[in-house]
């Protein structure tokens, strides 16, 4: 540990650049992001976590390379923020998918028009949705999933140190790819129900047509939520397994990217 009376001018600047990307991150972060967690509380972590990697991150030669770019510490400042967003927002991928995932699932099963704030996202949506965004959240916690973006974040300093002053291409590329992918996944855990209610829609229509007499655009809707929510509960197992394999997709991906910074 350090002491703040000991640091020189170069190792202040230093901090402050490290302090900005832990700033940028945990502001866009998942879990840290969430509304219902204080500014003050992400503020006095983001504080927290630079002076614990700071001597760790800092070597000298890192610093001489620092004092000869002193004339571009507000670019440098610009990169550190835009490291620490562009890792946040990696980190998201995995609720975003959870949450496309789980507006799809509420579409299908007919509860998709109930829209109430979901402070997890900081954003509206329907109950089921939060329902599965709760669930991907209580998982992401059990297995350590925040141990992952910490170390991603400590990590990202050994490929793009405080002294970098641009972004890879391939880096830039790598972000459109994922979300491509993400987007993909989020459909795919959401298939077991889809497919499910279009058996369900199909087989409603073609009984509408046999049976004229029978009103099933009122019974339809009745019939639909019930069998949805049926399928959807004996589908959860599937659901966590699929979980788990898009968390070791987000960390596999969270650690390549950072390796194109």
């Amino acid at each position: 540990m350090f002491s703040f009376s000991e640091l020189n001018e170069l190792q202040v600047i230093a901090f402050g650049l490290i302090l900005l990307r832990m700033l940028a991150f945990v502001f866009s972060a998942a879990v840290f992001n969430s509304p219902s967690v204080p500014v003050s509380f992400r503020v006095l972590f983001s504080l927290v976590l630079t002076i614990v990697i700071f001597p760790l991150v800092t070597p000298s030669n890192v610093l001489v390379q620092l004092e000869a770019m002193t004339s571009q510490l507000i670019y440098l400042a610009s990169m550190e923020v835009i490291i620490g967003l562009c890792i946040g927002f990696v980190t998201r991928l995995f609720f975003f998918t959870i949450s496309i995932a789980g507006e799809l699932i509420a579409i299908s099963i007919g509860v998709g028009q109930g829209q109430i704030f979901n402070p997890m996202l900081g954003s509206s949506s329907n109950p089921l949705e939060q329902f599965i965004v709760f669930l991907g959240t209580i998982f992401y916690l059990m297995i350590n999933g925040h141990h992952y973006l910490i170390q991603a974040l400590v990590d990202s300093f050994t490929t793009a140190s405080i002294i970098k002053t641009s972004i890879a291409p391939e880096a830039i590329m790598a972000i459109v790819a994922m979300t491509q992918k993400f987007l993909v996944i989020g459909i795919q855990i959401s298939a077991p129900v889809l497919v499910s209610m279009l058996v369900i829609q199909l087989g409603t229509g073609l009984l509408s047509r046999a049976v004229p007499q029978i009103n099933f655009l009122t019974t339809s809707v009745a019939i639909s939520i019930g069998l949805g929510f049926f399928i959807l509960m004996i589908s959860l197992p599937l659901m966590f397994s699929s979980m788990n394999g898009l968390m070791h997709t987000t960390v596999n991906d969270l650690f390549l990217f950072i390796r194109k910074i």
